[in-house]
């Protein structure tokens, strides 16, 4: 595997050994680690995490690495609230959901933190396909009561949330599937 083959087979900033295993099939899986390991030494490409790479650390999307960093996941919680302007705070990491197990993960990048949810309540989140990536990302009304379950939220008076932005419609249609204690916070 050459660089210049590399950079023209991969058309995305980020990717992982199973992609150079998948577009590099040829090569024994010893040589493609070699490689890598020779073109991350020559900051020709960089490592993110273990069997995760990229290009060009400055053009990582944040949300795109942390669906690679754990698939079964979709970005919810501060995150999101954020992303839509339901709340003024920066989150210092990616928060994300998923229904397999809570779950930390580092990077050269940040810290990506996935809350479990269950799997009844995975769901309510949309796909988002830029730079020739995917990653999944809850809709508004869906953060937000991901934000109040997993956080275990009681009251919204001392949070700055601005929950004009939320369509009823959806969230009395997305409720429905949470727990009573959910349903009893005084949404508006």
């Amino acid at each position: 595997m050459k660089y210049l083959d590399l950079q023209k087979i991969i058309k995305t900033n980020i990717f992982t050994i199973a992609d150079l295993a998948k577009y590099f099939s040829k090569e024994s899986e010893s040589l493609t680690k070699t490689q890598i390991y020779r073109f991350t030494k020559k900051k020709l490409v960089f490592q993110i995490k273990k069997g995760i790479y990229c290009f060009d650390l400055g053009r990582v999307d944040q949300f795109e690495l942390a669906s690679i960093l754990y698939p079964q996941s979709y970005i919810s919680l501060e995150s999101a609230l954020n992303y839509y302007g339901l709340i003024p705070d920066i989150p210092l990491s990616v928060t994300s959901v998923t229904p397999v197990t809570t779950k930390t993960i580092k990077s050269v990048l940040g810290i990506y933190f996935y809350s479990k949810i269950s799997p009844k309540l995975f769901f309510g989140y949309q796909t988002i396909i830029k730079n020739n990536l995917r990653y999944y990302l809850a809709k508004k009304e869906k953060a937000f009561l991901d934000f109040i379950y997993i956080r275990k939220i009681r009251s919204l008076a001392d949070l700055r949330i601005d929950t004009k932005l939320l369509d009823k419609k959806f969230l009395r249609r997305y409720i429905k599937s949470y727990p009573n204690w959910v349903k009893q916070i005084k949404y508006e």
